[in-house]
């Protein structure tokens, strides 16, 4: 349902941040919905800037901890190997809803971060 309200979308704003943390998401649940994200021109998102208010590019924020991903790495190598950017957040100091360290070392925008993606349950 959540991937396809993002394929569907036509009048609300991109998706910034989805907490998806404690529900019973699978491998394969986790990749769709990031090649869902990555699949749609509206993302990254463009969000004022936490400190500067400047409209920027920023990874949707999105937490699927507590999950039921099996190998969270198998998932990013596999979504990295059909275009998907990921940045793990690890640095809250350097990544947050509003910014992303990875950027300043690429030059791109992440499509998103996977904040603590590989604590499951």
């Amino acid at each position: 349902a959540i991937c396809e309200f993002i394929r569907t979308n036509l009048r609300a704003d991109a998706v910034q941040e989805l907490h998806l943390s404690h529900n019973e998401i699978d491998d394969e649940s986790a990749l769709e919905l990031l090649r869902t994200l990555n699949h749609r021109p509206r993302y990254p998102p463009r969000r004022p800037h936490d400190t500067t208010g400047e409209m920027v590019a920023a990874p949707v924020w999105l937490r699927l901890n507590h999950n039921w991903v099996r190998d969270p790495q198998a998932v990013c190598r596999a979504a990295e190997a059909e275009g998907v950017t990921i940045c793990a957040a690890t640095d809250r100091h350097v990544c947050g809803t509003s910014r992303c360290g990875a950027r300043s070392l690429t030059g791109e925008c992440p499509i998103v971060h996977l904040f603590s993606f590989k604590v499951q349950s």
